[in-house]
This record gives structure tokens, C-alpha cells and sequence, in this order.
């Protein structure tokens, strides 16, 4: 599934590198650059977080649209 920057995801499997992330929502920030790409999504965590650790990155099937 494609995604496009600035769209509202929920994560549905956070995996081995999210755990615990599932059912948080964020915004795509960078879809990546194809569909076996990495999602980049924003606002899973706090901004302080983010700010030090970095935003998440997903696998395409690990979201879905919110």
C-alpha cells in the first residue's frame, strides 16, 4: 500500500523494532521510496522522545489508514 506524506496511519503490528506501538496514531512523514520501502510516521511517541530518539519507521503492512 502506498502511502503518502501527511497521511493519518495507525499501526496495527508493531513488530520486533516498535513493540507496544500498536494501536497508536501518527502521520506519515516519509512514505519511502517505494511500496517495500520504510514508513517513516510521526507522532507515535511524544515530541521530547521524538526529539531525541527519532521518529518510527514502519513496514507498509504494519499500517493501515486511519
Amino acid at each position: 500500500m502506498q502511502y503518502c506524506k501527511g497521511d493519518k496511519v495507525v499501526v496495527i503490528d508493531g513488530g520486533t523494532d516498535n513493540p507496544g506501538t500498536e494501536g497508536r496514531a501518527g502521520t506519515v512523514f516519509y512514505p519511502g521510496p517505494d511500496d517495500d520501502g520504510l514508513v517513516c510516521v510521526k507522532g507515535i511517541d511524544g515530541r521530547f522522545i521524538e526529539a531525541v530518539r527519532g521518529y518510527r519507521s514502519y513496514a507498509p503492512h504494519q499500517l493501515r489508514r486511519a
